[in-house]
């Protein structure tokens, strides 16, 4: 039986972090992260880690660990792989425009 995940998919703008952080995701750790045990890592056919574009979480800034990342838990944005922390940040981030994913995602790329 798959778990639910308790943080809402929809948020919007600015109560996007105190909603997540209300539900169960918080800016230091999140409860969340890896996915749900029904939710194996995603990986390259070769069986390796994907490459993210970014090394923290766009939403929520948490740390992100690419062996430990679902497929539930990525979106492809203009030709790169985004990971995110927790099942509220994907639907977080698909209802930003692109002028707020372009800002969130150059703040948590990887090499910064």
């Amino acid at each position: 039986m798959f778990q639910r995940c308790s943080v809402p998919a929809v948020v919007v703008g600015a109560s996007m972090v105190a909603v997540l952080g209300a539900t169960g995701c918080d800016m230091g750790t999140c409860p969340h992260m890896g996915g749900h045990s029904s939710d194996a890592p995603a990986a390259t056919p070769d069986g390796k880690p994907l490459t993210f574009a970014n090394a923290r979480c766009p939403i929520m800034g948490n740390p992100i660990d690419p062996a430990k990342v679902p497929a539930s838990l990525i979106r492809d944005y203009k030709g790169e792989k985004v990971a995110f922390c927790c099942g509220g940040c994907p639907g977080a981030w698909d209802m930003l425009p692109a002028s707020q994913k372009d800002a969130k995602l150059a703040a948590v790329r990887n090499g910064r």
